[in-house]
């Protein structure tokens, strides 16, 4: 899919890796990423990882055979350009709109019941195939697929490469204003399996020295931030590491990240706000790990003086 993409991307894609956490609105996720952890060298484009049957990761071919479909609906996460050009049909929806602070921690997900009625003004379709976008490679469109999932919306994907990818392999693209119409969208239940807590993950390291956890954990913050403190046992993987020139790498590259945890073990991924943690969750889920979730409080909670904290 990526040997489409103009010479002309490569040079995009790395200024988008440069932009991604300015324009990502939890502005404490950028914390202590440099230029060299926020990007990838530039080699030419990858071959990238997503099959055209994949159930989280579909890429621009998937999506030009099924683009117009009704039971295709497409949401754009990008904070600028919108409103100017969007993928056909494409409504519009930030990860901040649906986050809020739950027991003075910040940047967590929004109550359904609270959602519900954002998500109707948005023009949200239950019965649908939606497809998240974004400017790649922001963590803002795989918090959406988390979110959405979590609510209960069962069909949910990620387009690998986002607007860019799609641009430069000419994709049809709507420049008149948008108009979408409100919706009855209803949140029936929430998938609770895929939100973790602190309390209930401290539950799960076991008796101090925590060498002996009966979760597997994945920090998706910098390796700078993971040197200042981490939740015990917990591996780095920086979520960057996960994409070149703004793409997903290939499967057996990411296999290789992930090499020696157990994908039929509860695997939990968390980073300050859990945004960059949604990615670690998207990837894992990729990759077919059985029991992926996202710590939501993540630093923001654990980070509070009551939970322990290896160096």
């Amino acid at each position: 899919m990526l040997s489409k993409c103009l010479g002309a991307l490569c040079c995009a894609a790395l200024q988008l890796l440069v932009l991604g956490c300015e324009t990502s609105p939890a502005a404490n996720e950028c914390a202590g990423l440099s230029v060299e952890q926020s990007a990838q060298p530039d080699a030419g484009v990858p071959d990238g990882g997503a099959p055209p049957d994949d159930p989280i990761i579909v890429d621009t071919d998937w999506l030009q055979e099924r683009l117009g479909e009704p039971d295709i609906q497409l949401i754009d996460t990008r904070g600028a350009g919108y409103e100017d050009s969007r993928i056909p049909g494409a409504i519009h929806l930030r990860p901040a709109d649906l986050a809020t602070t739950v027991d003075g921690v910040p940047s967590q997900v929004m109550a359904p019941m609270e959602a519900q009625p954002l998500l109707r003004a948005a023009g949200l379709r239950n019965d649908v195939t939606a497809v998240v976008y974004g400017e790649a490679p922001e963590y803002d469109p795989s918090r959406i697929v988390w979110t959405l999932r979590y609510y209960g919306h069962e069909d949910v994907r990620y387009l690998d490469g986002g607007y860019a990818a799609w641009v430069a392999v000419d994709g049809a693209l709507d420049t008149e204003p948008p108009s979408n119409d409100a919706s009855e969208y209803t949140i029936v239940a929430v998938d609770e399996g895929l939100r973790v807590t602190g309390d209930w993950v401290l539950s799960q390291l076991g008796e101090p020295p925590y060498d002996m956890p009966s979760i597997q954990l994945v920090d998706a913050r910098s390796e700078g931030e993971y040197g200042g403190g981490y939740i015990p046992s917990a591996r780095s993987v920086n979520w960057t590491r996960n994409l070149e020139s703004g793409f997903l790498r290939s499967r057996s590259e990411l296999g290789a990240l992930y090499d020696g945890m157990d994908r039929t073990e509860t695997t939990v991924s968390y980073c300050v706000s859990g945004w960059r943690g949604s990615f670690a969750w998207l990837t894992l889920t990729a990759l077919g790990f059985e029991d992926a979730r996202l710590y939501d409080g993540s630093w923001n909670e654990w980070n509070d003086g009551t939970f322990p904290v290896a160096q």
